[in-house]
């Protein structure tokens, strides 16, 4: 059994054809976060007293950033393009339609605020997850030393920078499909990438003569 920060990792024949399937089709800092990802929102969920179905949510977690990777990135956002490829592997790996159903609702929300946090513990745990691995969210709430547990485990090597690039390459693939979302914002503070904000939709009347 692998325990990292007090965490056990599920292992199963399911999740180790998740991690292959994170490892083969991800570079490596990718699938660290991934793994950071599932250990910290399971600290999270610990700390917030919720029960999650641990199976699915590591897979969700190793898979929700497939969007992001040149196999499986495309024209529409990247937590949709990751969460249909990882809903058709799951049900082709057998797992009913409703388990399938939480992995894609995990993946496609993770990077919802205010929403992914009250679908279910699965989404929580993978939006809880990525979000302090991404801005630090939560990790005051977190022991240091089990923080540095999980560095140790899963190191960082330059991830912020790493990642940086690669949601902007994502949001320069496609840049309508991030309209009015987190990475319009990104896009545009370092590329200049006209997409318009919520002043201009709310300020185009539709019906005006």
């Amino acid at each position: 059994m692998h325990v990292i920060a007090g965490i056990r990792i599920p292992d199963s024949t399911l999740t180790r054809e998740a991690h292959a399937l994170a490892a083969r089709h991800s570079p490596e800092f990718l699938l660290r976060h991934c793994e950071r990802t599932y250990v910290f929102g399971r600290l999270a969920i610990a700390a917030a007293g919720l029960r999650v179905r641990e199976e699915l949510a590591y897979v969700a977690a190793l898979l929700h950033d497939l969007g992001l990777t040149e196999r499986h990135g495309g024209q529409r956002r990247f937590e949709v393009e990751g969460a249909e490829a990882a809903y058709d592997w799951a049900r082709s790996s057998g797992l009913p339609d409703e388990e399938a159903r939480a992995i894609w609702d995990a993946i496609a929300l993770h990077t919802s605020m205010g929403i992914a946090d009250h679908k279910s513990p699965e989404c929580a745990l993978v939006h809880w997850g990525a979000g302090t691995d991404i801005d630090g969210s939560g990790l005051d709430r977190l022991d240091p030393a089990r923080v540095d547990e999980v560095l140790s485990a899963f190191p960082r090597d330059g991830f912020a920078d790493r990642m940086t690039d690669t949601v902007e390459a994502a949001a320069r693939r496609a840049p309508t499909a991030y309209a009015l979302t987190w990475l319009a914002e990104t896009a545009d503070r370092y590329h200049d990438t006209a997409l318009p904000t919520s002043e201009d939709v709310l300020g185009r009347d539709p019906f005006a003569p």
